[in-house]
C-alpha cells in the first residue's frame, strides 16, 4: 500500500465503519486492513486490531462453507 498514510487510512475507515454492513463491503476492506497491519508501527497496531475485530464480528457466515 505504497503512498498510503496508515493513520489517515485508519481514521477514514473508523469514520466509514457504520456504512460497512455486508460481507461484500467488509471483505475488501478487511483484506486491505490486514495488509496494512504489516506496515504499521507496533504502537498503532492495537488500533487496527480493534477495527479488524469489529469487521470480523460483522461478517455473516456463508452457509455454503459451514461444516
Amino acid at each position: 500500500m505504497a503512498g498510503i498514510d496508515p493513520m489517515a487510512y485508519l481514521e477514514k475507515l473508523s469514520f466509514n465503519l457504520p456504512n460497512l454492513t455486508t460481507n461484500e463491503q467488509i471483505m475488501p476492506v478487511l483484506d486491505e486492513l490486514e495488509h496494512l497491519y504489516e506496515t504499521l508501527d507496533p504502537e498503532f497496531q492495537h488500533l487496527a486490531d480493534q477495527l479488524i475485530d469489529t469487521l470480523r464480528r460483522r461478517l455473516v457466515p456463508d452457509p455454503g462453507h459451514l461444516h
